[in-house]
């Protein structure tokens, strides 16, 4: 591939890419839309790289029964929505059976175990102490409560827990570990985010200790938030004492950059969900419900000068309105 590649050529290939996909999912394409698709393939790497990303997203689907799976592939209108909620259906229930212990919903935990939770789904776990555990959509932690430590380790994605006074005496520290260090939890309700290369913590209640990998110990109290890795520690706004929106099932926007929304947005849902560079920068305020995308596509179409576009039911994009028409 090209060392350089701006985002908005990026966006455009993405956008050739998802549609030659549907084009030749539908069964329409002759012999000489095959040839130009190859000849689009073959005319710079980053089309076939493109296309490598493109049908590792419908990947995914192909496991689904086969009737909702031509249909979303083939994006009939009269289908489409029906497909859709049927292949996030049993995308729900069965592309996650990977992640070990991915099938148990709510309960009390045993002391050792992995436990994650779907893509668009709230996971609500009991603790072995009483405490209370939520998993964000698409998460994953390891816990294991032993005789010295209570240690819950953060894989993917986030997670808000609710401590209790330890069942043993001496009372075992409850620690949470990311991949850019630890946090010991100093009687609290806090939320923990694990992103590529940094974590997030907000405090809502109490007080946690962080230990940063390469870095002071720092005690953050409630109403804080920080992110850290690589070294830095950075404080963030402030948070309040009322649980994020997130465990309401809610997306809030405070001013936010509209391809920061999407790339949230996209957390909570099967397929690709893009933006368009040219509309990146536009800012959104207000609170989304999490369980109606549709509505949350329509109301950016209503409040922003932009237009949804989807190529197929599992690839939507966002785009300005003239570069959409």
């Amino acid at each position: 591939m090209r060392a350089s590649i701006v985002p908005r050529e990026r966006y455009i290939v993405l956008q050739q890419a998802a549609e030659w996909f549907a084009l030749l999912a539908s069964n329409e394409a002759g012999e000489t839309e095959r040839a130009k698709w190859q000849c689009w393939l073959n005319a710079d790497p980053l089309h076939a790289d493109t296309w490598r990303q493109v049908q590792a997203i419908s990947g995914q689907f192909r496991s689904l029964p086969a009737a909702p799976a031509r249909a979303a592939l083939a994006g009939n209108p009269s289908q489409g929505r029906r497909a859709f909620a049927a292949m996030l259906v049993a995308a729900a229930s069965g592309l996650a059976l990977w992640r070990r212990d991915a099938t148990r919903y709510g309960g009390t935990l045993d002391y050792r175990g992995s436990h994650a939770s779907g893509v668009g789904q709230l996971r609500q776990l009991g603790l072995p102490d009483g405490g209370q555990l939520l998993l964000d959509t698409d998460s994953l932690v390891d816990i294991d409560y032993g005789a010295r430590a209570r240690r819950i380790v953060l894989r993917q994605g986030r997670i808000q827990i609710s401590t209790a006074v330890d069942t043993m005496q001496p009372a075992r520290p409850l620690l949470v570990r990311t991949a850019q260090g630890s946090l010991r939890a100093l009687g609290t309700r806090f939320e923990v985010r694990q992103d590529k290369h940094l974590s997030l913590l907000r405090v809502q209640q109490g007080a946690v200790e962080i230990t940063p990998r390469h870095g002071p110990r720092l005690v953050v109290p409630a109403g804080q938030g920080v992110q850290f890795g690589a070294g830095k520690v950075a404080f963030l706004a402030p948070v309040g004492q009322a649980a994020p929106a997130w465990t309401r099932r809610m997306l809030l926007a405070d001013n936010m950059r509209l391809a920061d929304f999407v790339q949230e947005l996209s957390r909570y849902r099967h397929g690709y969900l893009g933006c368009d560079p040219q509309v990146a920068n536009l800012r959104l305020v207000g609170a989304y419900p999490l369980d109606d995308q549709d509505a949350i596509l329509a109301l950016l179409e209503a409040s922003l000068p932009v237009q949804v576009r989807r190529t197929m039911p599992w690839w939507v994009t966002i785009a300005g309105r003239d570069a959409a028409q």
